[in-house]
């Protein structure tokens, strides 16, 4: 079945929440009540007499003071004094009386305020402390009450003030015990009692007062309820407990003035039945409210414990340490307790409680030696051992364990990676040795055959025995073997090799306008064919670098805009002066297809290409822009990628600004 209240978390203190401050149309309500409250008190004066036996507009009265912030208190007690004054005017009562009584009210709703806190609003029954004072409260302003309402009897009447003054107290004090509490509930706590149980012991509360009360018992059998009062409080939730107390109060109030039990037989004096059943009414509320209270406490103090214990054993260090405590009989041997990793790393060693093994001769050694941890193969699982004395007893010995094995294993793991990445590095160091070996060596062979080449085509086409066609002939040698010399300087400077041109150790003044002018006019033709309009924007602007090397840059990316721009499609070379920076910046811009962001990652590596250019056929080697970022290195400059805001890409190169 489940359990009568809703659980809280562990770490809450349920004695310090808060409550909320009654809005102002609390107030006349709560005027209406303890006025209905304290004209119903009157039908329980007995015949002859001027006080009732039962006072319930001192419970309600003391219930909405002690709902009040403190900066109300004032005004809640004054409410008191002029409402219980006008019902016992209304009551027939006469106006010294009445005004003596309401006098009584308030000052026993100031009293009980002022020991509790006064305004006080985190005070709750959640302690045995707070449960006897709150008691002791309702009793002091019983009294108070008691004192004031008698001495307004007695100089109305003259009569001995004292006999009434206990009447009054305990008449008071019952129902401030019955009704207050109700304003100082603490939090919810989950208690073990079902709703099941709950019935039953109503039942049988039910039943024993109707027995205990009824107007044919005669057997002195008041004390009967008390034991199943002691069962509600030491099981139900505190809310329940005062809500039994007070149905059961008012039942046995109604049955006793109807005659029945031991104090309402005819053969009892009315007066003195009343003020017995006063004084057992005061001590059933208080039992309920100090148990109740003491209870709460104890709840409370073992969910912080059991709190505690779950952080221990549980959630944190369960998750990876083993923890045990051992007894040592002739040899470290009997586990007395262990949570449920240690006996899940010990079991291979464990036959019940008796502890056998290589992590058993671990712990000894940890503990004999004063080794902070003892590390042990077992099972297949690598197990960091600690062990030390708890002190208070020299047979009991606390041992912690942990599974390093996933630890170990993932540190090697880590090594072997390393060792085979540096291993992968060093591999591709040596292959771009070679390759840039393979590169300088090449290239410079080559250049000796193709400069010969070269310079005999030019020789034989100034013969004047060549003829007009073999001449065109020689021209398509000679192009294409210049074509094969700049890509041998290519090759030259990427590689670095001692036969790469060096970078001027004088650099020369070199007009951007010209340069651009130059490879714009020495491309034309391959851009004309395209149908590609190439405009030139290049200002007034020099740099001071290599001119051969500036040049072979922006051509390089003049042919890369031309080989990706589409058919119809434009190129703009510009040269800007960055003032701030000191450098030029010529930039040649496409309206081509464009590169992602993978792709520009990428651009300046050398042999690198597009999956777009291969998927196209676009033909290149994939050295053009790692050639042109290296002649600007060489230039103290730089080059950078950009896509366009409107497609295409823009090439920047930055190199040393001019005077």
């Amino acid at each position: 079945m489940s359990s009568a209240v809703v659980d809280v978390p562990p770490s809450a203190e349920p004695e310090r929440a808060p409550r909320r401050v009654p809005p102002w149309w609390t107030w006349p309500i709560a005027a209406a009540v303890v006025f209905a409250a304290a004209l119903a008190g009157v039908l329980f004066a007995p015949q002859g007499t001027t006080v009732a036996v039962w006072w319930p507009a001192a419970g309600l009265s003391v219930l909405f003071a002690l709902l009040q912030p403190a900066s109300r208190l004032p005004a809640a007690v004054l409410l008191v004094l002029a409402v219980t004054m006008t019902a016992n005017l209304v009551a027939g009562r006469p106006p010294a009386l009445s005004i003596g009584f309401g006098i009584a009210n308030a000052a026993e709703v100031a009293v009980v305020s002022a020991l509790l806190g006064w305004g006080r609003r985190d005070f709750r029954l959640s302690t045995i402390v707070a449960g006897v004072r709150f008691a002791a409260a309702a009793a002091a302003g019983g009294i108070v009450a008691g004192i004031l309402g008698a001495a307004a009897i007695a100089l109305l009447s003259g009569a001995a003030p004292w006999p009434v003054a206990g009447f009054i107290a305990a008449s008071h004090a019952a129902a401030v015990g019955m009704i207050a509490p109700f304003a100082l509930l603490p939090r919810r706590l989950p208690v073990r009692a079902t709703r099941a149980e709950m019935a039953v012991q109503a039942l049988a509360l039910a039943v024993v007062i109707g027995v205990v009360f009824h107007p044919d018992t005669a057997l002195p059998l008041t004390f009967a309820p008390y034991p199943l009062l002691a069962w509600a409080a030491f099981r139900f939730p505190i809310r329940v407990v005062l809500i039994e107390t007070l149905l059961a109060a008012l039942a046995m109030l109604a049955l006793t003035l109807a005659g029945g039990g031991v104090l309402g037989a005819p053969t009892t004096d009315a007066l003195t039945g009343a003020a017995l059943l006063e004084v057992f009414l005061v001590t059933f509320t208080g039992l309920a409210v100090v148990l109740t209270a003491a209870q709460y406490e104890l709840r409370a103090t073992g969910r912080q414990l059991e709190a505690s214990t779950r952080l221990l054993t549980g959630s944190v260090i369960d998750a990876r340490v083993g923890l045990t405590i051992v007894h040592r009989d002739a040899a470290l041997a009997r586990l007395t307790w262990a949570n449920r990793v240690a006996r899940e790393l010990l079991a291979p060693e464990l036959d019940g409680d008796r502890w056998d093994g290589p992590t058993r001769a671990a712990a000894a050694r940890a503990l004999s030696t004063g080794e902070q941890a003892t590390v042990v193969d077992a099972g297949g699982r690598t197990i960091t051992v600690a062990a030390n004395r708890i002190h208070g007893d020299e047979e009991l010995f606390a041992v912690q364990l942990l599974d390093v094995t996933a630890i170990l294993q993932a540190q090697q793991a880590r090594a072997d990676a390393d060792v085979e990445a540096a291993a992968a590095r060093t591999i591709r160091a040596e292959l771009e040795r070679q390759r840039d070996d393979f590169l300088a060596t090449t290239s410079h062979e080559l250049r000796t055959p193709i400069t010969s080449i070269v310079g005999f085509a030019e020789l034989v086409a100034e013969s004047d025995a060549v003829a007009e066609t073999e001449r065109s002939w020689l021209a398509v040698i000679e192009r294409n073997a210049q074509r094969l010399s700049e890509l041998v300087e290519d090759l030259l400077t990427l590689s670095g090799g001692a036969t790469a041109p060096p970078r001027p150790q004088t650099p020369e003044r070199v007009d951007c306008a010209a340069v651009l002018e130059e490879v714009a006019v020495g491309q034309r033709l391959v851009s004309e064919r395209k149908g590609l309009a190439v405009g030139v924007d290049a200002g007034a602007h020099a740099v001071l670098a290599s001119r051969s090397d500036v040049e072979r840059a922006v051509s390089n990316l003049l042919a890369n805009a031309i080989k990706f721009t589409p058919e119809g499609g434009s190129i703009r070379l510009s040269a800007e002066r960055d003032a701030a920076a000191g450098e030029v910046v010529v930039e040649v811009a496409d309206t081509g297809p464009g590169m992602s962001d993978e792709e520009l990652g990428h651009a300046f590596d050398r042999f690198y290409r597009a999956p777009g250019a291969e998927r196209d056929n676009i033909p290149g080697t994939g050295l053009g822009l790692s050639i042109v970022a290296e002649l600007a290195r060489r230039n103290g400059g730089s080059a950078a990628l950009r896509r366009n805001a409107a497609g295409g890409i823009t090439v920047s190169l930055r190199l040393p600004s001019a005077p």
